[in-house]
């Protein structure tokens, strides 16, 4: 995708968007399914297909971060991956996921691109950075943009202090920038991180990361990810419009109205069954899977409260049986495919727009 062209849809489109609350606010007698279902406001993912694929590599008996992945597995994974969507979203560049872009570049996918940061460990995070950065420069026009960590604010041994995140995010653009590169630079934080009312104990507010993603890109690029989950906020997987509707209120409406970001949502999915010591609440099964995604694929493609797309990413593309300590024993159980090479999906993908 040209970036040229990518900037100026995303000029109509805002244009689009911000006429239509103006108009909003002289006609709010006009019925809402009158009402056009409009563009994603910030298009730095993809203008038409709204629904991507979050990619795990990890997907084998043995598999975990710290084994390597060789580059006959991203080949033969990314291959399904073209089969149904356009773009992907990753989560590091370690173990042999360096070489995620040029595979990508081969199939016509586009990416973005997902770099690990590591608690107390700011050498190898940045050396993580520099590596992403190759590869962007490598295949400027298959990256959509550079994902400063996953879920950095949420407590736990994985936690890191959403200021020292926005500094990784700083680091990353002053790279980008030595190199001549403009590309979106963000992160992906949880639904809720971006609640300025935060009362979640388990979940720090991001006010540092919201403002660098506002302060280091232009208008058009300025982005958050956010993880959004109506089978943890206990949804049905019919109608997940409540759900949504929480989560707009309890952090993205604070990103979209006080920092002036786009949302794309970062994961959104269902289970579809529990693992070894799970504790399976009725709702964990393919048949709920398959409902959910076409009612989450309606949701994104603009059929929700607010008649507006949001670029989004489906988790994930393949189940990963390292993934044991996930709430209700669910962490292996999320893929569209079966673990260990699998070539058929659990139920048929059905078409994205």
């Amino acid at each position: 995708m040209i970036n040229s062209i990518r900037f100026s849809l995303v000029a109509i489109l805002i244009s689009m968007l911000f006429f239509n609350f103006s108009c909003s606010k002289k006609e709010d007698s006009k019925a809402d399914d009158e009402q056009p279902i409009l563009e994603a406001q910030k298009d730095i993912v993809a203008a038409q297909e709204y629904l991507g694929i979050c990619y795990g590599p990890y997907h084998y008996d043995g598999q975990a971060p710290g084994t390597p992945i060789s580059k006959a597995q991203l080949e033969e994974d990314l291959s399904l991956i073209a089969r149904n969507f356009t773009f992907l979203r990753t989560y590091t560049v370690a173990d042999g996921m360096d070489q995620i872009v040029g595979v990508a570049a081969s199939k016509g996918l586009e990416v973005a691109l997902g770099v690990h940061c590591y608690p107390n460990n700011e050498a190898q995070t940045k050396a993580d950075i520099n590596k992403a950065i190759q590869q962007i420069k490598a295949f400027p026009n298959t990256v959509l943009g550079l994902i400063v960590g996953n879920e950095t604010n949420l407590r736990g041994p994985n936690f890191i202090e959403p200021a020292t995140v926005a500094n990784y995010m700083k680091y990353a653009q002053e790279k980008l920038s030595a190199e001549g590169i403009e590309l979106p630079i963000t992160s992906c934080i949880t639904g809720v991180g971006a609640d300025s009312q935060n009362n979640y104990p388990n979940e720090a507010y991001c006010g540092p990361i919201l403002q660098q993603c506002k302060d280091l890109n232009t208008p058009d690029n300025r982005v958050i990810l956010m993880t959004i989950y109506p089978y943890y906020g206990n949804g049905q997987p019919d109608n997940i419009h409540g759900n949504m509707e929480w989560s707009y209120q309890h952090g993205m409406a604070n990103a979209e109205n006080n920092f002036g970001l786009g949302v794309i949502i970062g994961e959104i999915g269902w289970p579809t069954g529990v693992g070894n010591n799970g504790t399976a609440t009725g709702r964990e099964n393919v048949q709920f899977a398959e409902t959910n995604f076409k009612a989450t694929l309606e949701w994104v493609n603009g059929n929700n409260f607010k008649k507006q797309a949001y670029n989004s990413f489906w988790f994930a593309m393949f189940d990963e049986p390292w993934k044991t300590n996930e709430p209700n024993g669910v962490g292996p159980s999320w893929g569209l495919y079966e673990k260990n090479g699998k070539q058929t999906p659990k139920f048929p993908i059905p078409a994205l727009n």
